[in-house]
């Protein structure tokens, strides 16, 4: 390795479900909390937010189970096309009709242009995304906010 190379260690995933609500309604979300200590935030300096619009609605906007597993399947093929070394899975959250997916990014253009091509294949479900520079992290910070040590709050 030379001298300007940095070796980064990205650690395994580990997910905590919060079922919570936001604005009166009840959310779902998933964090993977093993980015709360992640020590190369710098890095992955990109914020990226996929949207994905949920059709067949149960109580209180809230995807049906059929609807679940298909907003489940378009995630998990986004995430393949994102997940390496160029994004780290952050959060998913479920409420409202939307299933959002986050994600911390290193190259903006490499995500973009995978994205890009997902978009302009038929689409079963409408869906878009956003990027934006957040080197400091704080679009996590709703998230990582979730966990009481992070908070303040012990439990």
């Amino acid at each position: 390795m030379s001298e300007d190379s940095v070796a980064i260690v990205v650690p395994d995933p580990h997910y905590t479900l919060f079922d919570t609500s936001r604005r009166d309604l009840p959310a779902a979300v998933v964090v993977n909390d093993s980015l709360l200590a992640f020590e190369h935030t710098d890095i992955f300096a990109w914020h990226l937010e996929v949207t994905l619009h949920a059709v067949d609605l149960a109580d209180k906007g809230m995807p049906t189970p059929d609807e679940s597993r298909l907003l489940f399947e378009i995630g998990d093929e986004i995430e393949k096309a994102l997940v390496g070394y160029n994004a780290l899975f952050l959060a998913r959250s479920t409420w409202n009709g939307l299933r959002q997916l986050f994600f911390r990014v290193y190259d903006p253009d490499v995500a973009d242009k995978a994205l890009q091509e997902m978009l302009v294949q038929k689409q079963v479900r409408g869906w878009e995304f956003r990027m934006e520079h957040d080197p400091q992290w704080q679009q996590a910070g709703p998230f990582f906010q979730l966990f009481p040590s992070a908070s303040g709050h012990d439990a």
